[in-house]
């Protein structure tokens, strides 16, 4: 079975924890900032809008990129949940150069060349689940 990083928005949240939900459910593992367990330092910061005047260099800011480039690292497969934000993009863009095959759930607003990254992109969760199950991924 495999592993998956879930990446997405906070203003999206409701879908990011669809995505997780349906892949629980499949008995894969999935690793999300929506249910990932932070110190108290960063978890200030990965609350909507926490990290927004954080300073970059600051140790708060480091413990939550070290956490969680780990938990990408570590992952088989990545997700990332449309709309969705830069860094949830940049998330995109480290698993594919880091090998990782990449998905794609929910509304594309137009179309960008890079999307090409993913093995596919489904309208919802359950259109993701379907693709993974006809590929023998979950």
């Amino acid at each position: 079975m495999s592993t998956f990083f879930v990446a997405g928005s906070w203003r999206n949240r409701a879908a990011v924890l669809d995505v997780v939900a349906a892949l629980d459910q499949t008995g894969a593992t999935s690793y999300s900032f929506v249910r990932a367990e932070y110190d108290a330092e960063a978890a200030v910061l990965a609350a909507p809008g926490g990290a927004d005047d954080a300073a970059v260099d600051s140790p708060a800011v480091r413990k939550l990129f070290e956490q969680d480039l780990a938990a990408l690292r570590a992952a088989e497969q990545f997700v990332l949940v449309l709309p969705a934000g830069a860094a949830a993009h940049v998330e995109a863009g480290i698993a594919f150069g880091l090998g990782k095959r990449c998905w794609a759930v929910g509304p594309v607003d137009r179309s960008e060349t890079l999307y090409r990254i993913f093995e596919s992109m489904a309208p919802d969760a359950a259109g993701l689940i379907e693709r993974l199950r006809a590929l023998r991924i979950v």
